[in-house]
């Protein structure tokens, strides 16, 4: 008996098609698997720069501690201890050192801090004015004019203040208070 070519094709199809599914269903587990792998990597690499980011801030207040003998011993205990431990301290602890940091250098570290600042400012203002030239003068004065306009309305509503008005009260009885009143009101309107 002879087949014939349709149900010869129905067969072929009918084969391709659990081969589809085959290789759909392989291709579906290998991207499942490439993304849970996936995912784990970057938890780990976000983990170890964590970790990283804590060590690296501990170093750089333990050299600022060094530097500086007027701060506080128990403020840098436990990150001290943390380093010992070869451990990353914790985010309370790093904190908690900064501050007593800047608590210890007050209004030196805040003058530094601020000379530096404008050396910067001036650098990147002629950096940026070099490159782009008027449009970034045009920035800037934009900037500038929000930057003021800000800072007067800030100090605009501590200083200014609205001239205190006398006001004078009259009680009157009887039936013609209400039409009084309203005489009175609309006289203080007006001024």
């Amino acid at each position: 008996m002879t087949t014939s070519v349709k149900e010869r094709l129905k067969t072929d199809l009918e084969q391709a098609q659990k081969g589809g599914k085959q290789r759909a269903a392989k291709i579906s587990d290998i991207l499942k698997s490439a993304a849970s792998m996936t995912v784990e990597e970057i938890k780990e690499g976000s983990a170890d720069l964590h970790v990283l980011t804590r060590k690296s801030l501990a170093d750089l207040l333990e050299e600022l501690h060094v530097n500086s003998d007027e701060v506080d011993a128990a403020a840098t205990a436990p990150i001290a201890d943390a380093a010992a431990a070869n451990d990353a301290p914790t985010w309370p602890a790093i904190l908690t050192q900064a501050l007593a940091i800047v608590r210890a250098r007050k209004g030196a570290w805040l003058q530094e801090f601020k000379a530096h600042w404008q050396k910067n400012a001036a650098k990147f203002d002629n950096d940026m004015t070099d490159e782009y030239g008027d449009r970034y003068r045009k920035t800037k004065s934009v900037f500038r004019q929000v930057f003021d306009w800000v800072k007067s309305q800030s100090t605009g509503h501590q200083t200014q203040s609205q001239p205190s008005r006398p006001v004078t009260v009259e009680v009157v009885d009887g039936d013609d208070a209400a039409g009084n009143a309203a005489k009175a009101v609309n006289s203080l309107d007006a001024e």
